[in-house]
């Protein structure tokens, strides 16, 4: 019997974000469509949800070694990152790299938090090294969207991992490296209580609710909104916006974080706070979503214009097709421009406080548009359906073949990577 292991490195619960989530789901989907597997979903806190699936255990690890114990176990090993200490298991094991972000240029906006010039180089060359090492290790990999893939596959070639005898093999280098976006439950949020009409202080039942349902960091354009959120409150007293968390379950951020603090003060500032703009001090736990999403009438998300923009795949958006919510957006990422093909909303220039106004006042006075909006997010949820999206994951976990470069071809450069990675990491504390 084959024997997976989905490793989790986001907290699986009650309170989880996406990356999270998604473990859960991928854990999930390959119990089901594999049964002559053997799938545990490891995770760094203690489970305090049910197994959504008989052949699915979900353990706990306390450290980077009780986690290496697990993978000692398992034949397959499935990780958005893998700890140093994995080339002890290397050449034994098959290891399926989880990469759904373009985590350098995320990085790169949270380096921002550091302050001074130095500490910032060397932490964002020990995040090189250890990128290198991660894709070094992979015997399959797959990212979030074709942007993604583009990138990866030219880091990939960069570092000497596609060589002509893997090309002749798969000339697409989909048995390599190929797209699994986040997923889209089943169903519709099942409205179980009442969370935000009528019961968060200053939103009445009969309000519109813009949600912002997810977290604020560095690549997400808050002050805009609450620009724009200012301006409509001149003239609308009844549409208000809610953001869904500001204490993030994997600490990426919290209510201390600077763009959580400026969204704040900026929303004082415009004498919005608690008028038309307000936040939600925590997280909402996983199973209580639903309950926010059925009452809001509108999604809204905001970003820059630069390359966070350019290959990211807008994670709270999957929720938003789920609850079959219109949505309002920036242009830049590549589920905006389904959002505008479709149409599934709203997209409008990055930075753009009029352009964001006046369309939180269309899709909250255009009944008809907004309607024909929420008619097409079925076809968008059957496309994105968890089951559909892993197929490529489960094909690779169903062969077992791989076609990276051979592992001992690949062991001296990871060991080297590896340790420049370390070194840096070392010189940046």
């Amino acid at each position: 019997m084959m024997k997976i292991l989905v490793l989790s490195r986001g907290v699986v619960g009650r309170d989880m974000a996406s990356p999270g989530i998604r473990c859960y789901h991928m854990a999930r989907v390959l119990a089901e469509q594999l049964p002559e597997a053997q799938v545990t979903l490891a995770v760094p806190n203690e489970p305090d949800i049910p197994s959504p699936h008989p052949r699915l255990r979900i353990v706990r690890y306390r450290s980077q070694w009780a986690s290496l114990l697990q993978m000692f176990r398992h034949d397959t090993i499935i990780s958005r990152n893998f700890p140093p200490h994995m080339i002890a298991l290397f050449l034994h094991k098959r290891l399926v790299l989880d990469f759904f972000t373009a985590f350098f240029i995320e990085w790169m906006e949270l380096s921002k938090r550091f302050p001074n010039l130095r500490q910032r180089k060397l932490w964002m060359a020990s995040n090189r090294h250890y990128s290198d090492s991660q894709l070094t290790l992979a015997d399959y990999l797959f990212c979030s969207n074709e942007r993604q893939r583009d990138l990866w596959v030219g880091a990939l070639s960069a570092l000497g991992l596609i060589i002509p005898r893997m090309y002749d093999r798969d000339s697409t280098l989909r048995r390599l490296i190929d797209v699994v976006p986040y997923g889209v439950q089943s169903g519709r949020p099942q409205h179980t209580r009442q969370v935000l009409k009528g019961v968060v202080p200053g939103i009445r039942e009969t309000d519109k609710v813009l949600i912002w349902n997810g977290l604020l960091v560095e690549w997400f354009d808050a002050q805009t909104v609450i620009r724009a959120m200012a301006q409509v409150s001149r003239v609308r007293d009844d549409v208000k916006l809610f953001f869904l968390g500001t204490q993030h379950p994997d600490f990426v951020t919290s209510v201390e974080a600077r763009p959580v603090r400026e969204a704040i003060d900026l929303s004082k500032q415009l004498g919005v706070y608690e008028r038309s703009v307000f936040f939600n001090v925590g997280w909402v736990p996983y199973h209580d979503i639903g309950n926010f999403l059925s009452e809001a009438d509108i999604g809204i998300c905001a970003g820059f214009d630069n390359l966070e923009a350019r290959y990211a795949f807008r994670t709270r958006f999957v929720d938003l097709f789920w609850a079959e919510l219109p949505i309002i957006c920036t242009r830049g990422d590549v589920l905006a421009e389904r959002v505008e093909h479709d149409p599934l909303g709203i997209v409008v220039p990055p930075g753009d406080v009029e352009a964001l106004a006046a369309a939180i006042l269309r899709l909250v006075d255009d009944h008809d548009f907004y309607q024909s909006c929420r008619c097409n997010m079925p076809a968008m949820k059957e496309e994105m359906s968890w089951e559909r999206v892993l197929a490529p994951l489960v094909e690779f976990c169903r062969s077992g073949r791989s076609i990276a470069v051979p592992k001992r071809q690949r062991l001296l450069p990871l060991l080297r990577r590896s340790a420049a990675y370390l070194v840096e990491k070392t010189l940046a504390r």
